[in-house]
């Protein structure tokens, strides 16, 4: 009866098992502004952000793209650190434009995400990875445990269904998800922020929400789980009227371009440098649009130290587009259907992060985080080392600092870091002291009824008394011992 007890109890456990470590869920909506939250086409997230902490905007890295921010988020790092500056960028060693791939987040190896941070921690740690741009690469030589590449007709739901199997996988259950949504960004680009299409998929993002909650609930996971939904950026609409062709005042052949509406990055070739960077800026005196020089780069952008970085910035003014958008925007019309007119809107983003419409948003609840609680904007480099404290590791260094977040765990000054590895690291002490005692006892024990044993054998054997069961002890070990 006690063996068939025994079996059903761990059949359960292995059919369902949790990491015991801090399990912490990432979800990205990209574009979704920060003040979506006054609109009517989220009420589930504006009550499920009052079951937590959340604060009115971030404040993203320059350029607000979607590469660089989401790896800032994942690194602590600003881009002129973990050298993705852009959605896209010029080698100058390959003489060629690099667009996604394992390059573009390798700038340097000593960079760690926080998934593989999670893991290098040990103790059984796993994390899962949906679709995170730079995500499903290796990061000193090691694949996250679990990865789900870019798909974007890979359906909601299924995403949110995934990751909570691998959270209850019984052999490698994750404690650290990072899951992507490309929208409102993908049909944002196409038909414009404020379109129809674009509040009806604000909405399927407010119920996908919904939905994950619900799953935590019905998992018995709302109590262990601490979940953080956040953006990269925010969006503005731009219409034809205000395209801008910046390369009519260039002379061809004089120069590469790499990047995307609103930031071009320029490399003249050799021997052009002066003739690509004048003829710019005599054009944008009279245009809407700012040149920099790499030295004129604006040291809060943190952009400029990197090889990567352009030698000439080309900006253009809030509300405007650059040469690209000239030509996606006929493409987006014709793919999809509808007529290019003056009046059709694109969605841009990649301004100064300093433009209103660029804020992304961030929301989090959890057993450490405080309750109907709303803390000043940070930055998006500080979540690094939130994330770390939620999850109860050492960070590596970086750019973001954990004062800025320490309001949103609960307690009456908040969770400090150092408190939480402190408290860690005791108990872990705390912990192998007690096991030590339980060893040393144990050897006792046995080493006690190992001397009782041996002396009934002899008094068995021999007629004669042993006083001591060293006495006895003595009669079995060999002459030379």
């Amino acid at each position: 009866m006690i063996l068939k007890i025994f079996l059903e109890c761990l059949v359960a456990h292995l059919a369902y098992s949790l990491s015991q470590s801090p399990i912490l869920i990432v979800v990205s909506y990209d574009a979704f502004r920060y003040d979506f939250f006054d609109t009517k086409s989220v009420p589930h997230m504006n009550r499920l952000r009052k079951l937590g902490t959340y604060s009115d905007y971030l404040i993203n890295v320059f350029p607000t793209k979607t590469f660089p921010n989401h790896h800032s988020i994942a690194t602590g790092l600003y881009p002129d650190i973990h050298g993705v500056v852009g959605n896209s960028y010029f080698n100058k060693s390959t003489n060629s434009v690099v667009h996604i791939n394992y390059e573009m987040f390798h700038f340097d190896e000593k960079v760690v995400p926080i998934w593989r941070q999670n893991e290098d921690a040990g103790k059984g740690r796993h994390s899962g990875v949906v679709m995170w741009p730079g995500g499903c690469y290796p990061y000193q030589g090691k694949q996250v445990t679990y990865c789900k590449d870019y798909d974007h007709n890979f359906d909601w739901f299924k995403r949110v269904d995934l990751v909570i199997g691998w959270i209850k996988d019984p052999k490698k259950p994750a404690n650290l998800i990072m899951l992507y949504f490309d929208e409102p960004d993908t049909d944002g680009h196409i038909y414009g922020i404020n379109s129809d299409v674009v509040n009806k998929l604000i909405n399927k993002l407010d119920n996908i929400t919904l939905y994950l909650q619900q799953q935590l609930e019905k998992n018995n996971l709302t109590g262990k789980v601490t979940v953080v939904h956040l953006s990269d950026h925010g969006m503005l609409d731009v219409k034809p009227p205000n395209f801008i062709n910046v390369t009519q005042y260039l002379t061809p052949g004089t120069y590469t371009y790499a990047g995307s509406t609103p930031v071009l990055q320029f490399h003249p070739k050799k021997g052009f440098e002066t003739e690509v960077y004048q003829k710019l800026k005599n054009a944008s005196s009279q245009d809407h649009f700012t040149v920099y020089k790499k030295e004129e780069f604006l040291p809060r952008w943190h952009y400029k130290d990197n090889p990567r970085s352009p030698p000439i910035l080309v900006l253009a003014e809030v509300g405007y587009g650059l040469d690209d958008l000239i030509i996606s925007a006929k493409q987006n019309a014709e793919k999809n259907h509808y007529k290019l007119t003056n009046q059709s809107t694109f969605g841009v983003h990649g301004y100064d992060y300093t433009v209103k419409e660029m804020r992304p948003f961030f929301m989090a609840r959890g057993p450490k985080i405080k309750v109907n609680h709303k803390v000043p904007p940070f930055n998006t480099v500080d979540l690094f080392n939130f994330f770390c404290a939620i999850l109860e590791i050492a960070p590596t260094k970086n750019n973001g600092s954990l004062a800025n977040v320490e309001d949103i765990f609960v307690g009456t000054s908040g969770y400090s870091l150092t408190t939480i590895l402190t408290i860690t690291a005791g108990g872990i002490v705390v912990s192998l002291i007690l096991i030590s005692c339980a060893a040393v006892l144990t050897l006792m024990m046995i080493k006690r009824q190992q001397s009782i044993t041996t002396t009934a054998a002899l008094n068995k054997r021999f007629p004669q008394t042993f006083q001591t069961s060293i006495e006895a002890q003595h009669l079995l070990e060999p002459e030379d011992a």
